[in-house]
């Protein structure tokens, strides 16, 4: 079975079609570093993690980019007033917008690494391609999709072939339609044309010089620019919130399809909503939950969670299905990750057994996971194999095979046998010096992102009776486990 994939734009679950199965393109909108991260953030933000992990486990190679927006936007109707979360947030605080930026794009980075995502392989910060982004207004210029006056500048919708692919809704209908602030009409023809430059108020940290005067870029603008960078005219898979879907994912396309005249990206990915005690999550209401906030427990004193018990909870549902936080299920959730690493653990130290049954897992897992990511499925997988009779060797190896796709912290070791070799800690016992030397260059290769070149090393390695599988943690050195048959 293949892998499928839901995507928004066709609004259907589609075949998965790379254009180069070797380097799988994935960008992500990354978050607005002016507060610490909240778990519905990092609940669309695992969605890639899954993404990258599943493309990785059946066999592709991948390059994912995830931006981070350090000029903070608000919505529409606030940006067209020049309002910058950033700004804010360093005003409250007596700092610098760029020292808020920096503190909490750290913190986010923690929160990716207790929730052990996969980092990406490039993380642009928006500030840092301002002449990408003006040479793409520029080009949308010479296209005649550009208009207005007083240093704002304004896309016009109209020049967007098949613009509303989103919002389901044509020109003059919709929620863009209905908008009637007089502040975001003042320069517009049409309510749906969106902000690509603005003029920089006096005393603003953040603004450039452009030909249309000193200024700041609109927040569409940005990904589209910063995905074009890296990934080209044309990617295999846009991630991001189900919030993001109108407006900012359909104005990011119309920019860059219009300007490059090819489809941005081949597949939409967008994680539902996430609420709390099913209700929004809100600074008013008090429940912009973090993982800080889950490891202090519930207000009013209880028991606290790991970021490890939040990404199973979020694994116990569909990416696509809204997902209701509370406390009590945040607790169910964790029990039932206790027993399981329990189950796996007492089975890892038994005698080897249950080849036969494993062959049988291994295909149903492959197959959840391949329909459209459905952990919900792969977890019933798991609970099914402990209950299996599977021992030793067989559930150290699917375990750790598992692992590698969910990372929900199945034990793959029985006392003293270690199966994984953290190369970045230098712990290499029993892995021949020449496979822990190609994993050390494949690595660098990577960072200097010289994929081709890792992926050459990956093959030499695999060859050598060895995996390497990359994880926020660092590179992982993996001895291949024998196939099981049926006899």
């Amino acid at each position: 079975m293949g892998l499928s994939l839901s995507d928004s734009a066709s609004r259907g679950k589609i075949p998965f079609e790379p254009a180069d199965p070797k380097r799988v393109r994935i960008y992500t909108c990354g978050p607005t570093v002016y507060r610490y991260a909240h778990i519905g953030n990092l609940r669309t933000y695992l969605l890639t993690d899954l993404l990258v992990r599943t493309l990785r486990f059946l066999g592709y190679g991948t390059f994912a980019v995830r931006n981070i927006t350090d000029m903070g936007h608000m919505h529409q109707e606030q940006l067209e007033e020049g309002e910058d979360k950033v700004i804010a947030a360093a005003r409250a605080a007596g700092k610098s917008a760029g020292e808020i930026a920096r503190f909490f794009t750290e913190a986010f980075f923690r929160d990716c690494g207790r929730m052990a995502f996969l980092p990406a392989d490039v993380s642009p910060r928006a500030s840092e391609h301002v002449p990408e982004m003006i040479a793409l207004v520029r080009a949308l210029e010479e296209r005649g999709a550009v208009y207005g006056e007083g240093g704002y500048l304004y896309f016009d919708v109209t020049k967007a072939p098949g613009y509303g692919v989103f919002s389901g809704a044509g020109l003059g209908e919709g929620e863009a339609a209905e908008r009637t602030d007089e502040a975001i009409h003042r320069h517009k023809k049409r309510p749906e044309d969106f902000t690509l430059w603005m003029p920089a108020e006096p005393g603003r940290e953040f603004q450039w010089e452009s030909r249309w005067g000193r200024g700041w870029p609109g927040w569409h603008i940005e990904c589209a620019a910063m995905a074009l960078n890296y990934l080209g005219p044309s990617f295999d898979v846009h991630v991001g919130g189900i919030d993001l879907r109108f407006p900012h994912h359909e104005n990011s396309r119309a920019v860059a399809e219009t300007a490059t005249g090819k489809r941005l990206a081949a597949i939409w990915l967008h994680a539902a909503h996430l609420l709390v005690e099913g209700r929004k999550m809100s600074k008013s209401a008090g429940n912009e939950y973090t993982l800080d906030d889950l490891e202090n427990g519930p207000p009013g004193g209880g028991r606290g969670f790991s970021a490890g018990d939040f990404r199973y909870y979020c694994l116990t549902l569909h990416y696509s299905s809204p997902m209701n936080f509370t406390w009590e299920g945040q607790e169910a959730a964790a029990r039932a990750r206790s027993r399981l690493r329990a189950a796996f653990r007492r089975a890892a130290l038994q005698a080897t057994s249950g080849e036969d049954a494993a062959v049988a897992l291994r295909a149903e897992f492959r197959g959840a996971i391949s329909d459209d990511l459905n952990t919900p499925r792969t977890l019933a997988v798991l609970h099914k194999a402990v209950r299996s009779g599977i021992g030793g060797d067989v559930a150290r190896a699917l375990a750790l095979e598992w692992n590698t796709v969910l990372a929900v912290g199945l034990p793959s070791e029985a006392d003293g046998d270690r199966e994984a070799v953290c190369i970045r800690e230098g712990e290499a016992e029993g892995i021949p010096v020449e496979v822990v030397s190609m994993a050390r260059e494949r690595e660098t290769r990577r960072r200097a992102c010289d994929f081709p070149g890792a992926d050459a090393l990956r093959e030499k390695i695999r060859a050598a009776g060895y995996d390497v599988v990359d994880a926020a943690e660092g590179t992982t050195i993996l001895r291949k486990m024998r196939e099981t048959r049926r006899r």
